[in-house]
């Protein structure tokens, strides 16, 4: 009994084999999809697992177009939310940024990859960043820990801003699970501003599903943020960014296999996430 929680993947990725519909920024890069990933595929594994909604962010590979996720959300707003791509370094990316949100995107994720490659911390950067803050936006920074100073300083800068702290870091790039951490992400737990993203634990472990030896590093987090701080994405499509695992597996990690509380189940599969972007009812 009692009121089912609402879950929310907070980490999608939608993608078409369609590159002539949806020209790829790089043509010859090898970052690029290799799957199908169109919406309703989501939509019909998101209802296999009982997910509610699901954000997605706009691939990297797409670099500023953000059409195919903003076109693929038309007539799918209940149940799914759109962060989009910007240039940090355009002088009208404040602008395009304000014209995407009025066309239903609902977050924006910022990083210093594939077609940026500035510090997160550079001048040039900040009118994006004050932006995305004057329009309410929960921003999604894709930092490797390394980056976590530059980072440090966006949350003194913006403490109005929520900022995620997407794959903590890529905690486990390359790293054998011996050396891998998260300290540089829990550094950061008490800016009361900051989220974590528990996307981490595929890449992090060298062991197959359900990851048992990196939960500790799944527990350090949520003990230093809080459930009410933390949250679960698929990293749809699996077979591109988690083919260690199902789509449901994604799901039951949190629910069933990583030792928590149900309050904190609660808070991870869904509870935070209803807060950080804006849902059509």
């Amino acid at each position: 009994g009692g009121v089912k929680t609402m879950i929310i993947d907070t980490h999608t990725h939608i993608m078409t084999l369609d590159t002539e519909g949806y020209p790829l920024a790089d043509p010859n890069a090898s970052y690029r999809p290799t799957t199908d990933g169109a919406a309703d595929l989501l939509k019909a594994e998101m209802d296999g697992a009982e997910v509610d909604r699901a954000f997605t962010i706009s691939a990297g590979f797409y670099g500023w177009d953000n059409s195919y996720a903003m076109h693929q959300s038309q007539g799918r707003e209940s149940w799914l939310g759109v962060g989009v791509l910007v240039d940090p370094a355009s002088a009208e990316g404040p602008v395009e940024l304000q014209d995407l949100v009025a066309a239903g995107a609902c977050g924006i994720r910022i990083q210093r990859h594939l077609f940026y490659h500035r510090d997160l911390d550079d001048p040039i950067s900040t009118p994006l960043w004050a932006k995305a803050g004057q329009l309410g936006l929960t921003v999604d920074v894709n930092a490797s820990q390394s980056e976590y100073g530059a980072v440090e300083n966006r949350l003194k800068e913006f403490p109005e801003t929520k900022f995620i702290l997407d794959h903590c870091g890529y905690v486990a790039d390359t790293l054998s699970p011996e050396t891998n951490t998260v300290a540089p992400v829990v550094e950061l737990a008490r800016y009361k501003n900051a989220y974590a993203k528990l996307t981490f634990l595929e890449s992090a472990s060298s062991e197959a599903f359900p990851f048992r030896d990196v939960h500790w590093m799944a527990r350090e987090v949520i003990d230093a943020f809080g459930p009410d701080r933390c949250m679960f994405g698929s990293n749809f499509p699996q077979k591109m960014y988690s083919p260690k695992m199902s789509y449901a597996q994604t799901v039951e990690l949190f629910a069933e296999a990583i030792e928590l509380s149900n309050e904190e189940r609660a808070w991870i599969l869904g509870g935070t996430a209803v807060r950080l972007w804006r849902w059509a009812e």
